[in-house]
């Protein structure tokens, strides 16, 4: 019987590849990097930037998954060369948080694009809310006011 090894998932986010890449304990994703210990997953910082895709990609492909958190476009550096690269390691078996083809059906981040100008609360909406909530809410927490 074959033994299986502890699980390796990446966390990848954009940075400078010059710069030493920090470890699990010392960014802002520790917690997320305690939590994957905590389950017996073994969870490997891996810093991207277009010009290292290659690096990047051979790394992946020798994980068994990866939890991204890269923005769509950051200092006018768009996902496209990273989106590429995270189908084909899903192609050859790693997962792949927030695949770029689940991102687009879903058509979450065009939906934001499209209604940027728009204002998703208005005065009068909230303040009708407001006053049926105050009205059916007496007694209630201030949190729980705001959530009618």
């Amino acid at each position: 019987m074959t033994e299986i090894g502890p699980r390796k998932v990446a966390l990848l986010w954009r940075g400078d590849p010059r710069v030493a890449p920090p470890t699990g304990e010392n960014n802002r994703l520790h917690p997320v990097f305690q939590a994957l210990s905590q389950r017996g997953v073994e969870a490997v910082p891996v810093v991207y930037a277009d010009d290292i895709a290659a690096d990047v990609r051979k790394r992946m492909s020798a994980l068994d998954g990866v939890l991204v958190w890269v923005d769509p476009i950051t200092a006018g550096r768009d996902r496209s060369v990273l989106d590429a690269l995270l189908r084909d390691v899903a192609s050859r078996g790693v997962f792949v948080s927030a695949h770029p083809d689940v991102i687009l059906k879903m058509g979450t981040k065009e939906v934001l694009y499209r209604t940027r100008h728009m204002s998703w609360v208005t005065i009068r909406v909230f303040t009708r809310r407001s006053r049926s909530c105050a009205a059916s809410c007496r007694g209630c927490s201030p949190k729980a006011s705001r959530a009618c």
